[in-house]
C-alpha cells in the first residue's frame, strides 16, 4: 500500500515539474495562465455580466433614435414612405395591414419625441454603459482609480458617442467588404469568373473585417482602461480581440440563421442571440484587457491601489442603543423567582405577625 502512495507522490511531484518546465520555458503559456488568473481574481465574470446588462439596456435608446432618423428620412421621401406602407397593407391579412400602416404613419409623425427620447436615455445608460466598461478593465490592471464625479461623467459621454460613430465606421466597412463591391472590382480585371474568386471575395471581405475591428480594440484598449498606455502596447491585444470578435459574429450568423427558421425561434432566438453576444462580447474585452495587463511590456503601468485609503476615512463616534422591546427567558425566568420568594417572605411573615 505504502508503495502505491510513494508512486502516486512521485507521479503528481513529476508532473509538477513537467508543469513548472513547459511554463517556463514557454512565455505564450505562462502569459495565457497568468492571464486567466488576473481575469478571476479580478472578479472578471462578475464585470462581464454588469457590462452585458447595461449594454442591453442601453440598446433601447440606441433603437429609438435609429427609428427616428428613419422616420425624419421617410418623412422627405413620401413615395417611399407609400411604397412602404403598400407592401404592408398587401403582405398582412385582413384589417391588420391598414392597422400597421397607421402605426407607421403615427410613428413617423412622433419622430421628433421619440428622437429627443432616446437622446436622452442613451445618455443617461450610455455613461453607465461606459463607466462600467472602464471600471472593469482598469480592473484588470490591478485595482481602481479615483475619479472627478462631474468630468469623468463628460468624458464618458464623449466616449460613448465617439465609439458609437466608429463602431458604425466599423460595421459599414465590414458591410462593405461583404458587399458587391468586390466582385465588382474583380470584374474590372477580369477575375470574376475564376472558379476561386468567392473564396477571394469571402477572404478579403474577413480581412477587411479584422482590420477594421483591429483598429478599434486597439483604441479601446489604449484608451478606455484609467492607465496611459502607448497604441503600441495594445496591438496584440487588439488583434486577438479583433479574431475572437469575428469568429463570434460568425457563429452568431449561422445562430440566427438556424433559429429563425421557426416561430418560437423568431420570437425568442435574437432576443438570447443579443444576450448571449454581449456576455460573450464583454468577456472577450475584459480577458483582452487582462492579456494586456499581464504583457510584460506593460509591467509599469499597473495600477497601484493606495493602502492607506481605508486608514483615511473619517471615524464616526455615535451611541448605540440596544432596545428590547420583548424581555428575554432569561429575564423572565429571574423575574418569575424574584416573584416566588417574595410570596413566601410574605406568607412567612403574615404567619409570625398571627
Amino acid at each position: 500500500m505504502s508503495s502505491v502512495v510513494d508512486s502516486g507522490k512521485s507521479l503528481v511531484t513529476r508532473a509538477k515539474s513537467i508543469y513548472e518546465d513547459r511554463r517556463e520555458r514557454w512565455t505564450w503559456l505562462d502569459h495565457l495562465l497568468r492571464t486567466v488568473d488576473r481575469y478571476n481574481d479580478r472578479r472578471g465574470n462578475l464585470y462581464a455580466a454588469s457590462i452585458s446588462f447595461n449594454g442591453i439596456l442601453a440598446l433601447v435608446p440606441i433603437i429609438m433614435v435609429a427609428f427616428a432618423v428613419a422616420g425624419f428620412v421617410l418623412a422627405r421621401q413620401p413615395e417611399l414612405l407609400q411604397n412602404i406602407q403598400d407592401a404592408v397593407v398587401e403582405k398582412m391579412p385582413g384589417q391588420l395591414g391598414d392597422q400597421v400602416s397607421d402605426i407607421i404613419t403615427s410613428a413617423i409623425d412622433s419622430r421628433t419625441t421619440v428622437g429627443v427620447v432616446g437622446l436622452l436615455g442613451a445618455a443617461f445608460t450610455g455613461i453607465g454603459w461606459i463607466s462600467g466598461v472602464r471600471t472593469g478593465m482598469t480592473e484588470m490592471w490591478g485595482g481602481r482609480v479615483q475619479r472627478n464625479a462631474v468630468m469623468s461623467k463628460v468624458w464618458d459621454l464623449v466616449t460613448f458617442a465617439g465609439l458609437g460613430v466608429a463602431f458604425a465606421v466599423t460595421m459599414a466597412l465590414t458591410a462593405l467588404g461583404n458587399s458587391g463591391l468586390t466582385r465588382t472590382v474583380l470584374g474590372w480585371v477580369g477575375l470574376d469568373d475564376a472558379s476561386w474568386a468567392p473564396v477571394l471575395v469571402r477572404l478579403v471581405s474577413i480581412a477587411v473585417s479584422i482590420l477594421a475591428t483591429w483598429a478599434l480594440f486597439t483604441f479601446i484598449m489604449a484608451r478606455l482602461p484609467l492607465v496611459q498606455l502607448p497604441f503600441r502596447n495594445t496591438l496584440k491585444a487588439g488583434l486577438i480581440t479583433a479574431v475572437a470578435f469575428e469568429i463570434v459574429k460568425t457563429v452568431g450568423g449561422l445562430y440566427l440563421q438556424s433559429v429563425l427558421s421557426s416561430p418560437a425561434g423568431v420570437a425568442f432566438g435574437p432576443i438570447l442571440g443579443v444576450m448571449v453576444f454581449a456576455y460573450l462580447a464583454s468577456r472577450i474585452v475584459l480577458y483582452a484587457a487582462a492579456w494586456c495587463a499581464t504583457d510584460p511590456a506593460n509591467a509599469g503601468f499597473q495600477v497601484e491601489e493606495d493602502p492607506d485609503a481605508e486608514l483615511r476615512r473619517p471615524v464616526v463616534i455615535s451611541p448605540t442603543v440596544e432596545v428590547n422591546p420583548t424581555p428575554r427567558p432569561a429575564a423572565l425566568a429571574a423575574a418569575a423567582g424574584v416573584g416566588a420568594g417574595l410570596s413566601v417572605l410574605i406568607g412567612w411573615l403574615s404567619g409570625r405577625a398571627r
